[in-house]
C-alpha cells in the first residue's frame, strides 16, 4: 500500500514539473503581445530573438507560432506557407480558448487566401463565424469578417459582402478604428450600390462623407465610390459632367477605368466604353471580378463584337456557376464538419459518462466486499471468544464433580460461577451492545455713380436692402433676421443662375480687386460665381447642396490648381475671405 502511495506522488512531481513553462520566455512573449498594435516591428523583433530550441512545451510553442504569425501580419509580410503557424494549429484547434481558435483560424484563412485557395479560406473563415458568441477578441474578429467579404465579392455575394462589412465598421466604432472603419463603410457602400439599393446608399454614403472630412487619406477611395454611385442612380448628364472632368484615362485605376467604361456604356457611347475597358490589365484582381466579367460582354455586344461578346457571356456564366458550386461546396462541407464534431462531441460525453458509471459501480463493489469481509472477521471473533468461555465453563463443572465431599459448597460454588456466568454473559452482552453685418453703405454710394453700366447698378439696387448674411441664411434653411425680405430673397435665389451671376457683379462693383485677381488666374465666370457662394459665408458642403451637384470637389481641385492652393492644408472658403480683406 505504501510503495502505491509513493509512485502516485512521484507521477504527480513529474507531471508538474514538466508542466512547467520557461518563463523568461514567457514575459518576451508577453511584451511581444502588448507591443503588437502600437508597435509591430518592435513585437516582431522580439519575437525574432527568442531561440526557438528553448521552447517548452507544445502550449508555448503554439503561442509562440501564433503571436509571431500576428507581427508578420502587422508588418504586412504575407506568407503562403505554414510553416509558422502549424504549432499553433496544432495546439489551439483543439485545446485553445474561443479567443486563441479565432485568431488561429483567422491567419490560417490569410494563408490560403494568400495561396488563392479561396475554398480553404472561405471554410476557415466561417468557423471562425461560429465562435462570435464565445469570443472576445472584437478587433479579430472584425478583421475576420473584412477578410471573408473579400471572398464574398470575388464570388458576387453582395448581400453577405455588404452584411459583414457593415457589422465589421460597427465593430471599428466601438474599438475608435476611424481608418478601418471607414475602409468597411466605403466597401459596404460599393456592394449596396452593385445591389441597386439606393437607400441603403445614401445612408452610408452619409456617414462616409462625414469621415472623409476627418481621414484626408480616405478621399481618393470616397471620390471612387461617389463616382460608382453617380454611374448606378445619377441622370445621364450628371455622369456626363462627371466624365468630362477626366482628362487622362490610362493614369486611373483599374477600378475607377471600370467605371468610366460602365458611365461610357450608361451613355450609349459604346465605342468609348470598349476603349476604357481595354485598359484594364488582364490579369488584374479586378478583371477576375464578376462586375467586370458581367460589364464586357454588354459592352462588347453593344459595339457589335457580336462573337467576342458570346465568349464573355460564356466566361461570365461560368464564373457564376463556379462560385455557386464553391459556395454550396464550403457550406456543405462545413456543415458535415459541424456533425463530425457534434457526433465526437456526443461520443465524448457518452465515453465519460460510461467512465463514471463503472468507476461508481467500482467503488460500490469494492465497499460491499470490504463490508463483508469486516463482517466474517468479526463474527470468527466472536466464536472464538465464545467458544474459549464454554471451555471455561467446563473446567468449573469438572472441578465440582472431584469436589463431592462439599456438596453445598460446590453447589454454592456453582450457584456462584452460574452468577459469574450470567453477569459475565450480561457484561458480554453489554459489551457486544456497545460496538458514521458693411458691405450695404459702399452698395448705396457705388449706386450713384454714373460710370457703372445699368446691368450692374440694377444688381447693385437689388441688393441693397438685403444684406449677403440673409442669403445664406435662406440657403441654409434659417429663419431671415426680417421676415419682410422673405419672398424676395427666395425669388431672388431660387434662380441659381441669375442669383449667382448677379452675386458675381456685385462683388465685382464692392470688391473689384478680388475679382480682378481672380480673373487674371484664368478662372472662368462659372468658377468665379462658385468662389463668391463662399465669400458671402457659405461653407463647402453647403454649396455643393445649393449648386445641387455632388462633383463640386471636382470644381474646387481645378479652382485649387488655377490658384495655386494646397490640396489639403488650405480650407478654400476661408482661403476667399482672407483674399477679400486683402484685396
Amino acid at each position: 500500500m505504501k510503495s502505491f502511495y509513493i509512485i502516485n506522488i512521484l507521477v504527480l512531481c513529474l507531471i508538474l514539473f514538466g508542466c512547467q513553462h520557461n518563463s523568461e520566455i514567457d514575459q518576451q512573449l508577453d511584451k511581444a503581445e502588448s507591443l503588437m498594435l502600437s508597435a509591430p516591428d518592435s513585437s516582431l523583433l522580439i519575437i525574432d530573438h527568442i531561440p526557438t530550441e528553448n521552447l517548452s512545451d507544445t502550449e508555448q510553442k503554439a503561442r509562440y507560432a501564433l503571436l509571431k504569425s500576428m507581427a508578420l501580419d502587422k508588418n504586412y509580410i504575407d506568407t503562403t506557407t505554414f510553416d509558422v503557424l502549424q504549432p499553433a494549429i496544432d495546439y489551439y484547434l483543439d485545446h485553445g480558448t474561443p479567443d486563441e481558435r479565432l485568431r488561429t483560424l483567422y491567419y490560417q484563412g490569410r494563408i490560403f487566401l494568400n495561396k488563392s485557395d479561396f475554398d480553404m479560406a472561405m471554410q476557415c473563415f466561417l468557423k471562425a463565424t461560429d465562435l462570435k458568441n464565445e469570443c472576445r477578441d472584437t478587433l479579430t474578429f472584425a478583421n475576420m469578417l473584412v477578410a471573408q467579404s473579400i471572398l464574398n465579392f470575388f464570388s458576387y455575394q453582395m448581400e453577405d459582402y455588404v452584411s459583414n462589412n457593415l457589422i465589421a465598421a460597427d465593430l471599428y466604432d466601438k474599438l475608435s478604428h476611424d481608418e478601418y472603419r471607414q475602409s468597411s463603410l466605403i466597401k459596404a457602400l460599393d456592394g449596396s450600390i452593385a445591389s441597386g439599393n439606393k437607400q441603403l446608399s445614401d445612408s452610408i454614403m452619409t456617414i462616409v462623407d462625414s469621415l472623409s472630412v476627418i481621414l484626408p487619406e480616405s478621399r481618393e477611395e470616397s471620390e471612387l465610390v461617389h463616382q460608382t454611385y453617380s454611374i448606378a442612380f445619377e441622370p445621364n448628364n450628371v455622369i456626363a459632367e462627371m466624365l468630362d472632368t477626366i482628362s487622362d484615362y490610362t493614369i486611373k485605376s483599374d477600378a475607377a477605368k471600370l467605371n468610366i467604361a460602365a458611365a461610357y456604356l450608361k451613355l450609349n457611347q459604346y465605342k468609348k466604353a470598349y476603349d476604357v475597358l481595354k485598359l484594364i490589365d488582364s490579369g488584374s484582381e479586378i478583371a477576375k471580378s464578376i462586375r467586370y466579367l458581367q460589364l464586357k460582354p454588354e459592352i462588347l455586344r453593344a459595339d457589335s463584337r457580336y462573337n467576342e461578346a458570346l465568349d464573355a457571356y460564356k466566361a461570365y456564366f461560368n464564373a457564376v456557376d463556379n462560385e455557386n458550386s464553391k459556395i454550396f461546396y464550403q457550406k456543405t462541407t462545413v456543415a458535415d464538419e459541424r456533425h463530425k464534431l457534434e457526433i465526437e462531441n456526443l461520443n465524448q460525453i457518452q465515453d465519460r459518462d460510461k467512465i463514471i458509471w463503472l468507476s461508481v459501480c467500482s467503488i460500490l463493489l469494492l465497499l460491499l466486499v470490504i463490508g463483508v469481509i469486516s463482517y466474517l472477521y468479526r463474527l470468527g471473533k466472536m466464536k472464538r471468544i465464545l467458544a474459549e468461555k464454554e471451555q471455561s465453563r467446563l473446567k468449573l463443572e469438572n472441578v465440582s464433580l472431584q469436589n463431592q465431599n462439599s456438596i453445598l459448597a460446590l453447589e454454592k460454588q456453582t450457584a456462584e460461577l452460574e452468577a459469574e456466568k450470567r453477569h459475565l454473559a450480561g457484561e458480554n452482552m453489554k459489551l457486544r451492545i456497545s460496538q458514521l453685418e458693411t458691405e450695404n453703405e459702399q452698395l448705396k454710394v457705388l449706386s450713384e455713380k454714373d460710370e457703372l453700366p445699368d446691368d450692374v447698378k440694377e444688381v447693385i439696387k437689388e441688393r441693397i436692402g438685403i444684406l449677403n448674411a440673409l442669403f445664406a441664411a435662406n440657403i441654409l434653411d434659417k429663419e431671415p433676421a426680417a421676415t419682410a425680405y422673405v419672398d424676395l430673397v427666395k425669388r431672388e435665389i431660387s434662380d441659381k443662375e441669375k442669383f449667382m451671376n448677379s452675386n458675381r457683379l456685385a462683388f465685382k462693383v464692392s470688391h473689384p480687386m478680388f475679382i480682378k485677381y481672380l480673373e487674371e488666374h484664368g478662372l472662368t465666370e462659372y468658377e468665379i460665381n462658385y468662389l463668391c457662394l463662399y465669400a458671402i459665408g457659405l461653407k463647402g458642403k453647403e454649396v455643393g447642396n445649393y449648386m445641387e451637384l455632388r462633383r463640386h470637389y471636382n470644381i474646387s481641385s481645378d479652382i485649387r490648381r488655377k490658384l495655386g492652393i494646397d490640396e489639403h492644408e488650405t480650407n478654400i472658403g476661408i482661403y476667399v475671405r482672407k483674399l477679400l480683406k486683402r484685396l
